[in-house]
């Protein structure tokens, strides 16, 4: 067909069969995919979504719909399986996740791991959906989270400092709850302040070091959507300090922010909760010095989304030396032409999943595999 992308495949990372039991509403089945495109077609409500998030949940993440595990099961089936065989990290590998009573249990080449977190950064995926193209214009809870889900594909054992941060946060936030005065309480306080403080100065730290390659690859991407007429800057607005920026050595974070605790003790007590810290930071996305989610038209703020998930992409590539896999859920609809044309220029070369109402976005691909999706029933379609 003409006007079509080709595609060109090789040893890359991507996902080579996946098989499923049990899974939402897809029926049971086994299904091989293209190294380039995997166009998924159908009405509404079939379950499109659910097979690129059935491929999402190989990273070791939560649904990138905020789905709960005990969700993700079938209606009729007390269990489900999910089992996918992989080239990444230059070999052959394949990871089993399973999914009952709400536990998920993971399995990396026939091995058990003791936590489903073991497989972030296995495989990686850049998931973006109509979810995230409210991410300009959603609150700054989004963006953290989008921030450090990119940074948990990038370097793994910052899941681990995100949990432990967490974690500690509560705690404090228990203790805040439970006190009714602040005398005789300094010793407890001393002690989860500088616990918390201390890891929330590695959280910030590794923010601040992961946006400066995003925020280079960002501006690239939407100066060229913009055709060179419009600048895009990101900062990172700590709740804490004015003054903290990429240069800052984990000490002086840790020590600004034990000094904030420290202030704010007594505000924390009478509300409950810990009112600065990394959980409470911001992102702030700027075209030409003017805040896009305050300021920006719906299409600035779309190329503004759209430049921060095909920055994510580019990193990630840049820092594993392999492109990772790309999931467009039902995106191509929510874009004019330009924009189309931009996306699919840009995800040329990687394994793609795009899901769409639409057939005649397939129109735009040469090279690939085409599914229909109905009731659940995936069926590859050879001639279209």
């Amino acid at each position: 067909m003409r006007g079509r992308t080709r595609i060109q495949g090789n040893s890359k990372m991507n996902i080579e069969e996946l098989s499923v039991s049990g899974y939402r509403n897809l029926k049971k089945d086994t299904l091989n995919f293209s190294p380039g495109i995997n166009f998924i077609y159908g009405e509404n409500a079939q379950g499109k979504t659910n097979l690129i998030e059935a491929v999402w949940m190989f990273t070791g993440a939560r649904s990138f719909r905020g789905t709960k595990d005990i969700d993700l099961v079938n209606f009729n089936e007390t269990s489900a399986k999910l089992e996918g065989k992989f080239f990444f990290e230059k070999r052959q590998q394949e990871i089993s996740v399973f999914f009952s009573r709400g536990k998920r249990k993971v399995f990396l080449n026939g091995v058990s791991k003791p936590y489903p977190t073991n497989i972030i950064g296995k495989f990686r995926v850049v998931v973006f959906s109509p979810v995230q193209l409210s991410l300009i214009s959603g609150g700054p809870d989004g963006r953290r989270k989008f921030l450090d889900a990119a940074i948990c594909q990038l370097k793994p054992t910052y899941t681990a400092l995100l949990i432990r941060y967490n974690q500690t946060l509560k705690q404090r936030n228990a203790l805040l709850r439970n006190m009714v005065s602040e005398s005789n309480t300094t010793g407890f306080f001393e002690v989860w302040d500088d616990k918390l403080s201390e890891l929330g100065a590695f959280v910030v730290k590794e923010r601040l070091k992961y946006l400066e390659f995003l925020k280079k690859e960002a501006f690239k991407i939407y100066f060229e959507i913009s055709g060179g007429k419009e600048n895009l800057g990101l900062n990172y607005i700590s709740s804490f300090s004015k003054t903290i920026s990429s240069g800052d050595s984990v000490s002086d974070i840790k020590k600004a922010l034990k000094t904030r605790f420290e202030k704010s003790r007594q505000s924390d007590m009478k509300m409950g909760s810990t009112l600065i810290g990394p959980h409470k930071d911001e992102l702030e996305i700027f075209i030409d010095d003017k805040r896009v989610r305050h300021f920006g038209s719906q299409g600035q703020q779309r190329s503004a989304a759209l430049s921060l998930k095909l920055a994510e992409a580019a990193v990630l590539e840049q820092e594993i030396g392999e492109p990772p896999v790309i999931l467009l859920d039902d995106v191509m609809s929510e874009l004019d032409d330009y924009r189309k044309s931009y996306m699919i220029d840009k995800i040329n070369n990687r394994q793609v999943f795009i899901t769409s109402c639409d057939f005649l976005v397939a129109e735009r691909f040469e090279k690939g595999k085409f599914f229909k999706v109905e009731s659940g029933k995936v069926t590859e379609v050879s001639d279209f």
